[in-house]
């Protein structure tokens, strides 16, 4: 039977000291563990600003950098935009010449059928109208013509009568004379217009008896045609109408190359010196003869 030993004071002690020693120890390692982590984020927290300090710097001095790459990048958009708007620009003020080319021209051929199929038209079987368009305009007031597409394979011949479309508002018809053929090639024929130097048109006042007269181009103004030679004795009064006067030998051998009637343009005044016995009657025609485009030829008539 084995006794049981007495612990000694020693031992009892140190029983007591091992569990304060390992309380202290673990206490002592809790307070380094936080010291650690404190100076850990204190680290972190200075490293953080450091970096917050440095890309402050950094984005001031990249800045104006940034700035005058974005400064160029909106220069190249506007560029790029201002192209693109100028080329739209360019394509509707295209289409615009265009619609309003077309519209001259509807409004020109709409002047010349009513004017062909209108009692205006002259009455009879020997003139036959043939339409053509203008392709080249001489840049001479003082020789001014016109070649248009139609020529001897269209039977058109020197000495025909042109004219061209007119405003509805005028009422005369439709269309009014411009001119007449002075040369042809088979597909081709050149006008000399009423501005020509070289034209004379038979004309008359109409409805003012004794108001007949040559009408050709004023030496002062191309726009404007005298009729001369006009008997002082006739009554002619601002905004009367010019015709051509057209004539015919009794013999039949020969005819004016414009039919009667045909619509020339009005009266703006008329002009008489006390020891002239003519008048010389100013006229504006009806057509400008330097914007038609289309053109009617009265072909199959008298010569020029």
């Amino acid at each position: 039977m084995s006794r049981t030993r007495t612990p000694t004071a020693r031992t009892r002690l140190v029983r007591r000291l091992v569990p304060a020693v390992l309380i202290a120890a673990a206490l002592l390692l809790v307070t380094f563990s936080i010291r650690a982590q404190a100076e850990v984020v204190t680290a972190q927290d200075t490293a953080a600003d450091t970096t917050s300090a440095i890309q402050q710097v950094a984005q001031r001095a990249t800045q104006p950098v940034r700035d005058l790459i974005g400064w160029f990048g909106d220069v190249r958009s506007a560029q790029t935009e201002r192209d693109s708007l100028l080329a739209e620009n360019a394509t509707l003020r295209a289409e615009l010449s265009r619609a309003e080319v077309g519209q001259q021209d509807a409004d020109e051929l709409r002047g010349l059928l009513n004017y062909i199929k209108s009692p205006a038209f002259p009455e009879t079987d020997a003139y036959m109208p043939r339409a053509a368009r203008v392709v080249a305009r001489s840049p001479s007031l003082t020789s001014s013509t016109v070649v248009v597409d139609a020529g001897e394979n269209a039977g058109v011949q020197v000495g025909d009568p042109v004219l061209a479309g007119v405003s509805a508002t005028a009422d005369i018809g439709g269309a009014a004379l411009i001119g007449k053929i002075s040369r042809i090639t088979s597909g081709t024929a050149t006008v000399a217009l009423l501005s020509n130097a070289d034209v004379a048109v038979g004309a008359t006042v109409a409805g003012r008896r004794g108001a007949d007269g040559i009408l050709q181009p004023s030496a002062a103004d191309p726009s404007v045609l005298v009729l001369g030679f006009v008997r002082g004795s006739s009554i002619v009064q601002p905004g009367d109408r010019v015709v051509t006067s057209g004539f015919l030998d009794p013999t039949g051998r020969l005819a004016s190359a414009y039919p009667r009637g045909l619509p020339i343009g009005v009266v703006s005044e008329a002009r008489q010196s006390d020891a002239n016995t003519y008048k010389s009657v100013l006229v504006v025609p009806w057509v400008d003869l330097g914007s038609f485009a289309n053109v009617v030829i009265l072909t199959g008539g008298g010569t020029s």
